[in-house]
Parts: C-alpha cells; structure tokens; sequence
C-alpha cells in the first residue's frame, strides 16, 4: 500500500524535474541581426544577415550574404565554445573548417608589411593623427524588450599607402551611435555583437582607438549606426552609412551539437604562411622583374 509520504516525495520529484526541462529550455538564445552599408547617395554596397545561437560561452554564427567566400561567405558559420577566444570557420561547401584568429591574421598582414619595408620600401601601411572621444552616454530606451544605454562616439585617423614609391593619403572621420545592453550576460554575444574587444591591427595607434571604444561602452550592441567620411589627398570626400540591428532576439534550447565542427570535416589553414609567402614571391620578382613577378600568380612547377 502506498503511503502519504511516498506520494510527496513523488511529486517532488516530478517538480524537481519538471524545474530542470524548464530551466534547460531556455539555457539559450538565437538571434538575428542585419548590418546594410549605404553608400551616400543611399545605395546599399553591402548587406549581411547573421544569425546565431548561444549558451553561455558557446556561440554558432550563420553567415547570409553577398559574398560566396571566405569567413562571411553565405553558407558558412563560425563555432566557439570559449567566449570567442578560440574561433572555427566552417564550410560546409567543402567540408573543411580552419581556425579564425583575427589577432593571428592581423600580425600575419603586419609581418608581411614589414617584409615589404625591408624589401627596399616596395609597400609600406602608415596610421597618424588618430582620435577618438566619447561624445555622449545616456538612457538609449528598449530594444526587443531590453533596456539599452545609448553611445556617441568620433573618431578618425589619417591612412596613408606607398607602392614602390607612390603613395596615397586618405583621412577617415567616423561618427558612431551605439545602443547597447547589460542585460545579456552570455560572453558568447561578444563573438559576433562585440567582435572589437579582440581585434588588433598591430598599428599601435589604431589599436589604442579599437581598445578605448570597446572600453567606454557596457555590455553588446543591439543597434549602431557609423557614418564614415573618407577624404583624399585633393579634398574630395566619399560618405557612407553603416547600420547593424539585431532585429530577432529570444530564448531558445540549443543542443550542443551546434556548437562543434561536424565528424569527417577536414582541417585546413585558413591563411598560408604570409611573411614565407612573400619571401618565395619576392625570388620571383627578382627573376622576372616588376610587380607582376612579386603579385601575380605562382606558376605551377613543371616537374
């Protein structure tokens, strides 16, 4: 005969795991986010559609664009299970992933720079008069029911870029507005909402600029807009707008599946050895002379 008191501990039971399947069920989130670049007649250049699940520190970004290659080409996606620090670009295409370092990629670019500076000045990358300020930080309002702090920055730098002698100056001025939230603690947002607290160029200056912008604000945009002013050498000044929004946000259980390289994908190195690239490019050059020995392509061995 069953007793009260077995008849409580049942439902307890029940209870205990009914909590459990509902705390599980929304142990994550997806979104959706839109980023559209205008041009200053108001034609949109770019567009992307980026859609993501998170849990925690694991993260799965799914890339829609324009773009048929590459880490941001339509069809691949991004996993992490570290809060970002480690970064796998998958191609389902071809069934091969690569490890995404935006830090690694810029040191590579910066190495190959110096290569190029030390190979008689044949192409040289310089960044001067770098600024950057926080105008404003208030009450942003709600977006998709979070409340938000709203951002005003202005930066800009000088870029300028020499190719066997000749060289072009460029000033870029940007002015952003940030809405940003607090209340979305997963780091696994930083991935894809924050990509810039990583991201180092290896231009010290620039660096500084990335780094005091992702200091001054809290949390991970769900909306910014950045109009940028790009003024050459002769005054002629090219306008665009940038606009990222997260238009979808909500709780969602994510198997974790989502977030591991598929079995049977192979590995391969997303950028090759830059600087011994450059060095077996520059044997070329030397042979053939001029720049098509140094940028064109490497022709296939005969034997």
């Amino acid at each position: 005969m069953k007793t009260k008191g077995n008849r409580i501990g049942r439902v307890l039971l029940i209870a205990v795991a009914a909590f459990a399947v509902a705390s599980a069920s929304w142990a994550g989130y997806y979104y959706e986010a839109v980023s559209v670049t205008k041009n200053q007649k108001g034609r949109t250049m770019d567009e992307m559609v980026v859609k993501s699940w998170v849990d925690g520190p694991k993260a799965r970004v799914e890339f829609d664009s324009k773009q048929k290659e590459g880490p941001f080409g339509s069809g691949s996606y991004w996993v992490t299970t570290d809060g970002g620090e480690t970064i796998y670009w998958v191609n389902p295409k071809d069934r091969t992933y690569s490890r995404f370092d935006l830090e690694e990629m810029m040191a590579a670019v910066g190495q190959m720079m110096q290569m190029f500076e030390q190979m008689g000045g044949m192409m040289k990358m310089e960044f001067t008069d770098v600024s950057h300020e926080k105008v404003s930080e208030g009450p942003g309002g709600s977006i998709l029911g979070y409340p938000t702090t709203r951002y005003e920055f202005e930066s800009g730098y000088t870029m300028e870029i020499k190719v066997m002698g000749f060289g072009q100056k460029t000033r870029v001025d940007m002015e952003s507005t940030v809405w940003s939230t607090d209340a979305l603690d997963a780091s696994g947002f930083g991935v894809w909402l924050r990509p810039d607290r990583t991201l180092k160029t290896g231009f010290d200056d620039l660096d500084e600029m990335i780094d005091s912008h992702a200091q001054a604000m809290k949390g991970f945009p769900l909306k910014s807009e950045v109009v940028s002013r790009m003024t050459n050498k002769k005054g002629k000044t090219q306008t665009t707008m940038s606009t990222t929004e997260v238009k979808t946000m909500r709780e969602q259980s994510v198997a974790d599946q989502s977030f591991t390289v598929p079995a049977g994908y192979q590995e391969v190195e997303m950028i090759p050895n830059m600087p011994q690239q450059a060095q077996g490019q520059q044997g070329e050059q030397e042979k053939k002379g001029g720049l098509s020995g140094l940028f064109g392509r490497k022709k296939k061995d005969d034997g």
